[in-house]
């Protein structure tokens, strides 16, 4: 194993291959500082105002971002022919910079907007997205031409469509194209799509036969108590629609309800098929005993090639450890499908329970030759150690020359470095699209040297090498790290994996849901934690700082293994998902914690779990040299818990 020592000299080696490979000369602090003021220039219609900084700039990888700030400033404020000249001309010489691609949106909306409508046409790609096919329609219709099939298919959807539509709907219902079939069809997909508020919208221009199907369709979406009254003409996908909403509010009424329903709305097989499958699916989310019943009730022939619904089969069958019964569901996966490793492993696991105990070594053998969650698991059966197959990226000074050579890198580098993250992870795109798997290897290697440890992961992954363990599991920030280890009585490869799982060791990232820094903590969660720790609120921005980050997510941490007894596999599920779930999902009595697992209901925080648990077995090696087997951290899952309850966060 590397561990600290070859991590070190794992940077120092890189660094030497990239000067030999022709690394140009870094950009001066100095011009870095340039860079940004002439940036904000430019930003604000004044880059004529620091010509000697651009001037200084002219070599600086960075300097063609300064001409496309300063042309989306022109095309914003004043925008003119000569504007659009300088535009286009701007795309064409630079068709991989980032800047320049982005400067398209803004010129073909500056373009409708004046009027210009043989240029929109011959500057709109096909497979644009909606604003842009609707921008090109405006523009045929503008210059005489009648595209109308092309403008019902956009209007054709059950989602409220953008602005640059309106003129295009508008000149539709002109036309009379809009009929009233054609907007009741529109109804029925909102309706399908849960856009309530769409339908009723459309419904107030339907005549009043429509409107009143439109009606009903709503009723039973919106109430779906009301199926058990639904009369025999309601339409079967909105039925379908509104059963599985009322199964997943009350599933065993949905369940009661099936049967008459489906005789009196004469739904068609694949209709049937599709409510079968729901109950049979939340019977076994949820845990229940009639999960398998449900699933021996679908059609065979449809759910052989129903990847999901046989997963959750197998899992009801796992959870209720009817081993045989998972021998022959996992004997009904397509053979690349039954390949999973997963699969592979409860096989193995169903053989051993029902005595074929030959059969269960061969496959835990083969299994346990893997660097993964269930790999470990295998080995653990056998009582081997673990194959970690650690396997750095072969050097290749001249693919690493010519990487080197490429303008995208240089850019890339620049804005990471100015901390420009968005920026700089478009040109990265850029850098390494079209690479083969060698270059990208290669690549990776880059990005680890420059500390830039996301991209390093997601490249080398792009590439198919999953054996460098230096590059796929780096160990930054350590004192942050053993700090909050010893404060909270935690292994620091505990917090390695979750910071690797929940981030992959990006301090500025940001959930969409708001979730903030390496440790992924919402600013409400971080304010709580503060507090007991006896800290004052940390402003969110502060999330981005892993000196704060990292000892607040540590003790969050903490917290959930004190609720759930220092059970990792709950405190770790927990930190996903959040406490009120986990308690939700505890079994009626003592199980393995690989059942539970496999049984997680969200396949988010099932794969978050094996991969947390999977990712800590390589940082205790890289860590300690040693590793604590997977089952002796995985300790069983009980019904109740002390704390399991407990709503501090």
């Amino acid at each position: 194993m590397y561990g600290y020592l070859g991590y070190f000299m794992r940077l120092f080696v890189l660094s030497v291959l990239l000067l030999l490979a022709g690394t140009a000369a870094a950009a001066t602090d100095a011009q870095r500082s340039e860079f940004i003021d002439a940036l904000k220039a430019a930003q604000h219609g004044q880059l004529a105002q620091v010509a000697g900084e651009v001037a200084d700039l002219r070599n600086y990888p960075l300097y063609d971002y300064l001409t496309a700030a300063d042309l989306r400033y022109q095309l914003q404020h004043s925008a003119d022919a000569d504007t659009d000249n300088r535009v286009s001309a701007f795309i064409a010489a630079h068709p991989d910079l980032p800047p320049a691609r982005r400067l398209r949106g803004p010129w073909l909306a500056s373009l409708a907007k004046r009027g210009r409508w043989q240029d929109v046409i011959e500057h709109t790609r096909p497979g644009e997205n909606t604003t842009s096919q609707c921008r090109l329609l405006h523009a045929r219709i503008a210059l005489g031409q009648s595209p109308v099939q092309q403008a019902l298919a956009v209007y054709d959807v059950g989602h409220s469509q953008p602005d640059s539509c309106d003129p295009v709907f508008d000149w539709l219902q002109s036309r009379g194209a809009l009929s009233s079939q054609v907007m009741l069809e529109r109804a029925r997909k909102a309706v399908l799509a849960g856009q309530f508020g769409l339908a009723r919208y459309l419904a107030r221009s339907l005549p009043p036969a429509a409107a009143d199907h439109t009606a009903q369709w709503l009723n039973v979406a919106e109430t779906p108590a009301q199926l058990a009254d639904a009369s025999p003409g309601l339409d079967g996908e909105v039925a379908v629609y509104a059963f599985k909403r009322l199964a997943l509010r009350d599933l065993d009424t949905a369940a009661q309800l099936l049967k008459p329903l489906v005789a009196r709305l004469g739904l068609s097989n694949a209709q049937r098929y599709q409510m079968r499958r729901y109950v049979a699916l939340l019977y076994a989310q949820n845990h229940q005993p009639q999960a398998l019943l449900w699933f021996a009730r679908i059609n065979p022939e449809r759910i052989a090639g129903d990847e999901h619904a046989l997963g959750w089969e197998i899992r009801a069958a796992i959870y209720q450890q009817r081993w045989p019964l998972v021998v022959d569901a996992i004997h009904q996966l397509p053979p690349d499908v039954a390949h999973d490793e997963e699969w592979r492993y409860w096989l193995a696991r169903a053989l051993a329970a029902t005595g074929h105990k030959a059969q269960a070594r061969s496959l835990y053998a083969a299994l346990a030759q893997k660097r993964s969650y269930h790999g470990y698991l295998a080995a653990d059966a056998l009582g081997e150690k673990y194959s970690l197959n650690e396997q750095p990226v072969p050097d290749d000074p001249t693919i690493m020359a010519q990487l080197q050579a490429r303008p995208a890198l240089a850019r890339a580098r620049e804005l990471h470095q100015l901390g420009m993250v968005y920026a700089a992870n478009r040109e990265w795109r850029v850098l390494i699209h079209g690479l083969d798997e060698s270059a990208l290897a290669q690549a990776a290697r880059i990005a680890y040297q420059w500390q830039w440890y996301s991209r390093a992961i997601i490249t080398l992954a792009k590439a198919g090498y999953w054996d460098d363990l230096d590059i796929r599991y780096p160990t930054p920030y350590t004192g942050d790290v053993d700090n909050a280890a010893a404060a909270n009585n935690l292994d620091p490869a505990y917090i390695f994996a979750i910071i690797r799982t929940e981030s992959l060791f990006q301090p500025d990232a940001h959930s969409p849901v708001g979730a903030r820094g390496l440790m992924q903590l919402m600013p409400g969660t971080a304010a709580h934690v503060a507090r007991a720790m006896g800290q004052s609120r940390p402003a969110a921005s502060r999330l981005s700082d892993p000196s704060v980050n990292i000892p607040l997510g540590s003790h969050y941490l903490r917290q959930m293994l004190n609720d759930w007894n220092n059970n990792l596999v709950l405190a770790t599920a927990s930190y996903n998902a959040g406490p009120h779930k986990i308690a939700q999902w505890l079994p009626a009595s003592d199980m393995p914690a690989d059942i539970w697992i496999a049984n997680i209901p969200y396949n988010e925080t099932r794969s978050y779990v094996q991969r947390a648990m999977s990712h800590m077995t390589v940082f205790e090696s890289r860590l300690q040299e040693s590793v604590v087997p997977l089952d002796t951290r995985l300790n069983a899952i009980k019904p109740t818990y002390p704390d399991d309850t407990d709503t501090t966060y």
